[in-house]
């Protein structure tokens, strides 16, 4: 039996047939093989393997079988573990000795049951193209799941040899000449969504895992594909668009990654100020999608069910929704649109971090760790002053400071475990909670009085939404200072916290 393991390094592409065979063209110069290629995907009735982020595979290849699992993971890198077998019959015994069996445990083969598969007519090649070597795939098909099938057209392009970083670049490459945009969701992501007939699924950021003896380049390294994974992880869900929690992960994700740009900027170079700008701008075209989300499934329900039948409310209802069919139109556009998928690929061709760090990017990283947290530690203090008087607009930039400190805890936070650092999350949580419900109210007064233009009806209706939410404010005013008189009196985790000085220590006035 023959029996590897590897990792695969691979980009999707897809856009216009005409472009996406321009592209196959222009990939080098080898006769391209075509066949029929039929994958069974199998898991248990209790999904035991897709819950744990894996798939099983079963294809057939030159008269016998080929048993595949992988690893999902939002990224251009996934884990993969192989088996040819004699037989159509997906056993998970079959897969090699490197499989990930402790984090399913023993399936046995009666226990899987086909849960999608995928038909595709296949145009294949190897080309040589730089010091890479890639396989390069013109796929063209349908995936079929209970009863429902959904058209297949991409180009993937898969790294055999050379540099990881290779395939971002060819990709790069073929973003800036041709109408095709990068689509990492996998074969087996998509026939999932359709098997459970819902939408695709988002994906949360994964807090990296660092230890003392990383470096500043290995950390950094490890934060940015953190930060591809779960940009790369939502584009799906959020061109989809029937679940708001795609279009807020997604710009999580973002703001993760301009935060790490922003919090290891002494160690990097020129280049990594345009992945940082490149990011903003599709922060802010993502915005309007994002705020009229929250306005319809968070703040405006309460709102109208405290006045049922309004019909000023629904009026505004019907402006929000209207403007938000256009807002995801807008959106999807940008995330098809060369700028976003350039720093896409700028994003997950990062991984190799020399093409970003200057200065000493092997020097330790702990003693770096503890000095960009102090500093974002004093940032928010410093910002913060006063804050127990502060009119609520400057509470605006509390927030923001607040929310850097929190991200630069979520990437490095793991260096120093403990019931301090536990305490000081949890006050943080707190504290941001609150300042979130701030914000949320501020963008809610701004767009309601731009959706009510010239509709006087809809005015009214802006009228009580922003009247319901200045009472709020007022009544959680208190609980908001109490947040913050806790969270700044809160010893530091990454130190063991010295005398306090007389007259620092913030009062309720």
């Amino acid at each position: 039996m023959n029996k590897n393991e590897m990792r695969e390094i691979e980009i999707k592409l897809e856009g216009r047939s005409q472009s996406l065979d321009s592209a196959f063209k222009s990939l080098g110069s080898a006769l391209a093989r075509t066949t029929g290629v039929t994958s069974i995907y199998f898991d248990t009735a209790d999904r035991r393997l897709w819950s744990r982020g894996l798939t099983l595979r079963l294809r057939a290849k030159d008269g016998r079988h080929e048993l595949t699992m992988k690893r999902e993971t939002g990224g251009l890198e996934r884990g993969e573990w192989s088996a040819v077998i004699d037989g159509p019959v997906p056993d998970p015994g079959a897969l090699p000795s490197g499989a990930p069996r402790e984090e399913f445990g023993l399936i046995l083969p009666e226990e899987l049951t086909e849960w999608h598969r995928t038909e595709v007519r296949r145009q294949k090649k190897i080309a040589n193209i730089g010091d890479a070597t890639v396989e390069v795939s013109l796929d063209r098909g349908r995936i079929l799941a209970a009863g429902r099938e959904m058209p297949v057209e991409e180009l993937e392009i898969e790294l055999l040899g050379g540099p990881e970083n290779s395939v971002a670049r060819i990709a790069r490459a073929q973003v800036m000449q041709r109408s095709v945009h990068v689509a990492v969701e996998s074969k087996a992501a998509r026939g999932v969504a359709l098997a459970e007939g819902g939408s695709p699924a988002w994906r949360k950021f994964k807090r990296p895992v660092l230890t003392r003896s990383d470096t500043v380049a290995s950390a950094f390294a490890t934060i940015v594909s953190a930060t591809a994974r779960q940009v790369a992880g939502n584009l799906a869900a959020s061109r989809d668009g029937s679940d708001p929690e795609g279009v807020h992960q997604l710009r999580v994700g973002l703001r993760r990654l301009r935060s790490a740009l922003s919090l290891f900027r002494d160690h990097l170079g020129p280049s990594a100020e345009g992945l940082k700008t490149d990011a903003r701008s599709a922060l802010q075209a993502m915005g309007p999608a994002r705020d009229l989300d929250v306005f319809l499934t968070q703040m405006l329900p309460p709102v109208e069910a405290a006045n049922p039948a309004s019909q000023p409310l629904q009026r505004l209802r019907e402006a929000a929704e209207l403007a938000r069919g256009t807002a995801y139109a807008d959106l999807r556009t940008t995330l098809d649109a060369r700028p976003f998928n350039r720093m896409l690929m700028d994003l997950l061709g990062a991984q190799d971090v020399t093409l970003l760090l200057s200065g000493t990017p092997d020097a330790p990283l702990t003693p770096v760790a503890t000095g960009l947290l102090r500093k974002r530690h004093r940032k928010l203090m410093r910002t913060a002053e006063g804050f127990a008087t502060m009119p609520l607009e400057q509470r605006h930039e509390v927030r923001i400071a607040a929310k850097k400190l929190r991200y630069a805890i979520d990437f490095l936070g793991g260096l120093f475990p403990g019931d301090a650092a536990r305490t000081y999350r949890k006050g943080m949580s707190r504290l941001q909670d609150d300042l979130g419900h701030l914000n949320d109210a501020a963008v809610t007064s701004d767009l309601v009085d731009h959706l009510a233009t010239g509709d006087a009806e809809a005015q009214i209706g802006a009228a009580m939404v922003k009247g319901w939410y200045a009472h709020r404010l007022a009544a959680i005013e208190p609980e908001m200072v109490d947040a913050w008189l806790a969270f700044s009196n809160t010893p530091v985790f990454w130190k063991q916290p010295g005398p306090r000085k007389s007259g620092k220590k913030e009062k309720r006035q």
